[in-house]
């Protein structure tokens, strides 16, 4: 069955197979087609593109015996039910339990809120049950913490069996028949790679490929298989990338600035430091792309107290005495703040009109600011997403800075340069550190310039770890450099799953830090304050009327003390590497020797590798790609707005040089069709809307 879609002027035909109802599945229906929606399965095509988590080979089963050496670990194992026991320890929570003989002797197998299983696994039946080893205190014995069985019958085959992500009321049975259902349809999945490409990069079919990842026969067709998919995911994101940054390039007539002029030499012999090398690099990369025709796309990115605020200052500068507006948006108001602070004291004695635009302005205020923007009498406007509302107008908008872009998705970037009349130049700016691979994706689109360089005099920051045991040593310490009239922080973790409680600890260590300390004032930060009393404590803390702050990650950007010499990480452990050396950041800013101490109990092997990393190196590039090792992409926050599926086969560390062929593949594909508007594209440019969920339709046509 056809029919017919119409992508910019060119007719291709679809198959609508995959787009059927999942529920139309035989065994499925709208009942569990409810289950399937909750994991983003809604059509058959979802099913195809739902790869598994992990396999297990089934061909290898092992005894009862070895259970106390595969501990914590996936076990397989096979026997004949003696006796099967259903309990009810709580309300609503099932536990069957099921004792089970094999060669070595008896063990037993726990299934947890699956009470249907009670008349399906029965004494006498043969079964083979997977899941993890782990011994039951209570009971003083090994048993198996369930995720999957299989009834023992003459259709029954060993080999390689996946094993899926599931949600409440799916079992992996039932999820694999789907799976094999869907795969009927395979025949209606069309391959959108150019044959040449296939054959220059030796993909593997498409169709194949999809079955071979769901249920593997040979090692080296599924790593095959595998390949295919990866160069897919990766592709994608990367033509999108291409796509944005050709129309740049060739299609959009830019702003030509000019960078000389009276405004910014004198801002430069106002400085009372020298620049770095490297932020006169940098600032020589920018301001020659904001002179060329075209619009600038640019990042810079550099770490913790590089100097990127000299290079932001310069780039507006040259905007204003171009005769433009320019904007500066950042993620949050803390950081917003701190950047009109800075920015706006800077420029005062040069003349130029610096605004702000906050959420915690009022309405009045807000008018105000709306008012002097569309008069052209502030020339400079900083602020968070408030700048891209629509009562936001500018006169003659020519300049776009992001701050901390992978905050923001593609569609707010390209909401705040549709402010401008022309095609503004745009500067993104970051201080995470992101690793190369990562960087391809979420900033694909972008020339990048790199501050690798720290100012004279900023001395490294001494970073140990600790056990809770030793915190009051910690403690002594602190009360040390507080007598020298230094400041300090102190960071509790701070997680949705327990935000609650993770408030009461901090507030409780709050106090009980108020009686440790009784001669020095101390204060309490946190995200559930308001935006004037965030900004009123910090202030106090600024202005040394606070000697510590206590905190969760709210300070983790933008707030700048000097001063303050000592970092203290609460249960260090449940940071992530990026957090942990933003929150670093916070000290070491000034001339003074800084300290940050981590205080963890280290019970897993991820958790030694971050906190010993923090402790081995500085280098925030380092660990960005030790924190990419370690967790993955999903973890880094955008990652998702960048264009990524949902569900990665793709892994950013191993599969690097398939990233690089992936992107040369895209970016010469765009450089022989730069809109994808060939026949012979037709399926590739509506596979790529489809993945980026309809977004390069805006990029395109906007």
């Amino acid at each position: 069955m056809q029919r017919l879609y119409r992508y910019y002027n060119v007719t291709i035909p679809v198959m609508t197979d995959l787009d059927t109802d999942i529920q139309y599945l035989k065994g499925v229906g709208p009942a569990l087609a409810k289950k399937f929606q909750k994991l983003g399965l809604a059509k058959i095509g979802d099913l195809l593109y739902y790869f598994p988590r992990g396999y297990v080979d089934r061909s290898k089963i092992q005894r009862s015996g070895e259970l106390p050496a595969c501990a914590g670990q996936h076990i397989l194992l096979c026997g004949k039910i003696a006796r099967v026991e259903l309990r009810q320890p709580r309300p609503r929570f099932y536990v069957l339990q099921a004792e089970i003989r094999d060669s070595d002797g008896i063990f037993s197998a726990v299934w947890f809120n699956q009470k249907f299983l009670a008349g399906t696994l029965v004494e006498g039946v043969e079964v083979l049950v997977s899941g993890k080893a782990v011994y039951n205190d209570y009971s003083r014995r090994w048993q198996v913490e369930t995720d999957d069985y299989e009834i023992i019958t003459p259709a029954y085959r060993a080999g390689i069996t996946p094993f899926y992500a599931l949600t409440e009321g799916l079992t992996q049975k039932k999820l694999r028949q789907t799976v094999r259902l869907a795969l009927e349809y395979l025949p209606f999945l069309t391959d959108p790679l150019p044959p040449d490409l296939k054959t220059k990069y030796a993909l593997s079919a498409l169709p194949a490929a999809v079955r071979e990842l769901h249920f593997p026969v040979k090692r080296e067709a599924w790593r095959q298989a595998r390949r295919r998919l990866v160069f897919d995911e990766f592709f994608y994101v990367e033509l999108g990338a291409a796509l944005r940054y050709a129309r740049a390039k060739t299609e959009l007539n830019g702003i030509r600035f000019q960078p000389d002029g009276a405004l910014l030499e004198t801002y430069y012999r106002s400085l009372p430091y020298q620049l770095t090398a490297a932020q006169k690099r940098v600032i020589d990369e920018v301001l020659d792309d904001m002179a060329a025709p075209q619009p600038m796309n640019r990042l810079v990115q550099g770490d913790v107290g590089c100097g990127k605020t000299d290079v932001a200052i310069a780039a507006l500068l040259c905007a204003v005495q171009s005769g433009y507006q320019a904007v500066l948006m950042a993620p949050t108001e803390v950081l917003a703040e701190q950047h009109f602070a800075r920015i706006a004291a800077r420029l005062a004695a040069l003349g130029v009109k610096v605004g702000a635009l906050l959420g915690k302005h009022t309405p009045s205020e807000k008018k105000e600011i709306y008012r002097q923007l569309a008069s052209g009498e502030c020339q400079i406007v900083i602020g968070t997403q408030a700048v891209i509302q629509e009562k936001v107008i500018f006169q003659k908008l020519g300049f776009v800075i992001i701050d901390e872009q992978h905050r923001f998705g593609v569609v707010q970037r390209q909401l705040l340069k549709t402010k401008s009349a022309e095609n503004a130049d745009l500067l993104v700016l970051t201080a995470t550190p992101i690793p190369r691979s990562l960087a391809l994706t979420i900033y694909g689109d972008l020339d990048r310039s790199l501050i690798d360089e720290l100012p004279p005099g900023r001395t490294p920051v001494k970073t140990y770890h600790v056990t809770p045991r030793a915190r009051p040593r910690v403690y002594e310490f602190l009360r040390r450099h507080l007598r020298q009239d230094e400041q300090a922080y102190i960071v509790y973790p701070l997680v949705e799953e327990s935000e609650k409680i993770d408030l009461q600890a901090a507030a409780e260590s709050c106090a009980q830090l108020t009686k440790i300390f009784p001669e020095y004032r101390i204060g309490l930060l946190h995200g559930r304050l308001k935006n004037a009393e965030k900004a009123e404590i910090i202030q106090r803390f600024r202005t040394k009327e606070l000697q510590v702050l206590v905190s969760t990650t709210v300070i983790e950007v933008g707030v700048d003390v000097p001063n303050a010499t000592i970092m203290i990480i609460e249960n260090a452990e449940r940071f992530g590497l990026a957090q942990l050396h933003q929150l670093r950041g916070r000290v070491g800013r000034g001339r003074q020797e800084a300290f940050c101490f981590l205080i963890a109990e280290l019970k897993s092997a991820d958790s030694r590798k971050r906190i010993n990393a923090m402790v081995e190196t500085t280098d925030g590039f380092k660990l960005a790609e030790i924190d990419l090792a370690i967790r993955g992409p999903g973890d880094f926050a955008g990652v998702a707005q960048s264009g990524f599926p949902d569900r990665l086969l793709a892994d950013l560390v191993k599969d690097e040089k398939l990233l690089q062929a992936a992107r040369s593949a895209a970016f010469a594909l765009i450089e022989q069709d730069a809109r994808l508007s060939r026949p012979e594209h037709a399926l590739l440019r509506a596979e790529l809307r489809r993945r980026s969920r309809g977004l390069i339709d805006y990029i395109l046509l906007n």
